[in-house]
């Protein structure tokens, strides 16, 4: 019996030692490595003879103070490279440009694709060579206080731009490196206690996705928001719970967005062409939004409950049906509904109007499940084949 278990466990062995890594593609190899630190990719060629020179193939850099490896030497390093296509580095307030532009300079030389640079708020300066410089795709700044742009230059390569809690000379520092992206389309900016700037103001007309993240810890003094003038957007996405102006307009090509935003912001909206919106709000603001997306198709609801007898959370029928829901509207999903008697009221007006609604979804926590799909059930609807869901 033990010879038949010795040899049963031998027979396992060669399953229990398979060495699953080095089945692994290079391409694969080499896309792990590329989310690792350059010391700790460097360090990988003493793992075995075919991590001996895969390394050499990596084309992304990370430097990240403090660091074991010296910025000096990080900088040999880079310039003993063939090609870098992502250069990232986060750096503490010790450093300058004069450590941080020959870098730059050498990463240009090798073919750059994408700069992200964190400063940890201290004066930056936006190298002379990324100007005019076609190869440069994607720029990313974060925590840092850009110094302003100078006259007729122009990063004419950038596609992708990402402002991270960045500090700007002024309101018009923004407007100033925005205008000099010429082929700019993809735009993520997020705002923190840190960013001086008011009115961020995002007029491009090439820009097709929009971003906006605003995490201030408290509600700053004055007029403070955004204003976006995009006519070729497509996607736009905002999570802003402390600005208090908003203006959305010239969005003639939008067909998705995502709006979580206070509900008792004042907002001038054009979504004209709006397919998809996902909204995450209170039903006194939500339904004013559907008067200015009058081809609508898609509505998703994320219930934002107010405290109780908050005045912002009455519902007020509109004096007039959304156009969207007389004509368009055919999903219809509301997320977290508890059946309060705003949210009823607000339910009942959705399902007795949208006549060409195919299918309306409620998900509800609720102990009271049972009561409010009999009553959503009785409700009157305005399409006559549509399907009703309750989970």
């Amino acid at each position: 019996m033990r010879n038949q278990i010795r040899r049963r466990g031998t027979r396992r062995n060669p399953i229990r030692r398979r060495d699953t890594v080095s089945e692994i593609p290079d391409e694969l190899l080499l896309t792990i490595l590329s989310f690792l630190p350059s010391k700790d990719v460097l360090a990988t060629s003493a793992i075995s003879k075919r991590w001996k020179s895969l390394w050499k193939e990596v084309t992304t850099f990370r430097y990240d103070d403090p660091y074991p490896l010296p910025f000096n030497m990080f900088a040999l390093f880079i310039r003993s490279r063939s090609s870098v296509d992502i250069l990232q580095l986060k750096l503490s307030p010790g450093f300058s440009r004069t450590d941080i532009n020959p870098l730059v300079n050498d990463a240009v030389a090798r073919s750059l694709r994408e700069l992200r640079i964190e400063m940890l708020y201290i004066s930056f300066e936006l190298p002379q060579c990324l100007y005019f410089y076609q190869q440069l795709e994607t720029l990313i700044l974060q925590k840092l206080s850009l110094v302003d742009i100078p006259s007729n230059v122009s990063l004419i390569g950038v596609k992708k731009l990402h402002i991270l809690s960045v500090r700007f000379l002024s309101d018009e520092s923004v407007i100033k490196l925005l205008s000099i992206c010429p082929l700019l389309e993809d735009l993520v900016v997020r705002r923190s206690l840190y960013t001086n700037v008011m009115i961020f103001t995002i007029d491009v007309p090439t820009l097709k996705n929009l971003y906006i993240y605003n995490s201030w810890k408290s509600r700053p003094e004055g007029v403070h928001g955004f204003v976006v003038n995009a006519p070729s957007l497509r996607c736009f996405y905002i999570k802003d719970s402390f600005s208090n102006y908003l203006r959305f307009g010239n969005m003639t090509e939008l067909v998705k967005a995502s709006v979580n935003i206070s509900p008792y912001l004042p907002l001038a909206t054009s979504f004209l062409f709006l397919d998809h919106l996902e909204l995450y709000s209170c039903p006194s603001q939500w339904c004013n939004l559907l008067k200015d997306a009058p081809i609508l198709r898609v509505l998703k609801l994320y219930q934002k409950h107010s405290q109780p007898n908050d005045v912002t959370d009455s519902w007020n029928q509109p004096i007039s049906v959304p156009e969207c829901l007389m004509s368009h509207l055919e999903i219809f999903e509301w997320r977290h509904y508890n059946g309060t008697d705003q949210e009823r009221e607000a339910a009942k007006y959705i399902l007795g109007n949208a006549s060409c609604l195919k299918k309306a979804s409620f998900y509800s926590k609720s102990a009271r499940k049972h009561d409010i799909l009999k009553e959503l059930e009785s409700v009157e609807r305005g399409s006559k084949t549509c399907m009703l869901v309750f989970e």
